[in-house]
């Protein structure tokens, strides 16, 4: 049975995984080998101080197709994610988190999307977090959609597909955690097209987030900052279960 996918790049940034991180590569390697021709799993590092880089450099030296990429101290979630799109090598590029809530299986889920949309994002199904990420959660999706006129279901999920042209059209600068608004807000203001897929979440079984309910108010200043650099106003778009705001039919 071929598979579906010919080539795809997998980014994972990570951050003191030591805990999780050998049990999330190895699932990885597994989904990806049964979807996909071609692969790479490109993980960034980002200068973390515990036992991360040494179970990276296992898994590099053990498999090519892993590839390690290594700031040299803590530079955020989105400079993370951000460095890692620069690096990623194939035509198709998916990210997600190294905590293993996602089981990378249902990128086939998300993948037909990708024919008519050049991002594809993931929304989160009976969603295993505690009270205080459901918290945090509901306050930036509102806050992300009265700021940047985005409706989006779950904008922070980290499970998303993208055509590599996406990246060639939009220039991506967020500092801390607004990767993901940005990437919906860039992509409004470009033009493109997304669709919305639900996905299967599990329980984070070991290590700790690094969202606070703190973060919240240097992500009001950030989006802000977002608002002011977008050009033209943002234009609210249709509340739809699998379509961005200017989808093909």
């Amino acid at each position: 049975m071929s598979k579906p996918i010919q080539e795809l790049s997998a980014l994972m940034p990570a951050y003191n995984e030591e805990e999780v991180l050998d049990s999330s590569i190895s699932e990885a390697v597994i989904a990806l080998d049964a979807l996909c021709e071609e692969w790479e799993l490109v993980i960034v590092d980002d200068g973390s101080t515990d036992a991360t880089p040494e179970i990276l450099e296992g898994w590099s030296d053990r498999d090519s197709r892993v590839r390690v990429l290594t700031q040299p101290e803590n530079s955020g979630y989105s400079r993370a994610l951000i460095d890692g799109f620069s690096a990623c090598r194939y035509e198709v590029i998916f990210y997600t988190d190294a905590d293993a809530q996602f089981d990378l299986e249902h990128i086939a889920d998300l993948y037909p999307e990708l024919a008519e949309a050049e991002m594809v994002a993931g929304y989160r199904l009976g969603r295993q977090d505690r009270p205080i990420r459901h918290l945090t959660s509901a306050v930036y999706n509102w806050l992300q959609s009265r700021m940047l006129g985005l409706r989006v279901k779950d904008v922070n999920c980290a499970f998303k597909l993208f055509r590599r042209t996406f990246f060639d059209q939009v220039q991506l600068s967020s500092e801390g955690f607004l990767i993901d608004a940005e990437l919906f807000a860039r992509a409004q203001s470009a033009g493109l097209s997304w669709r919305q897929v639900g996905v299967p979440h599990r329980p984070r079984l070991s290590g700790s987030t690094t969202v606070s309910v703190s973060t919240v108010f240097e992500t009001l200043r950030e989006l802000r900052a977002l608002k002011r650099s977008l050009d033209g106003p943002a234009v609210a778009s249709p509340d739809t279960e699998r379509e961005g705001p200017l989808s093909s039919q």
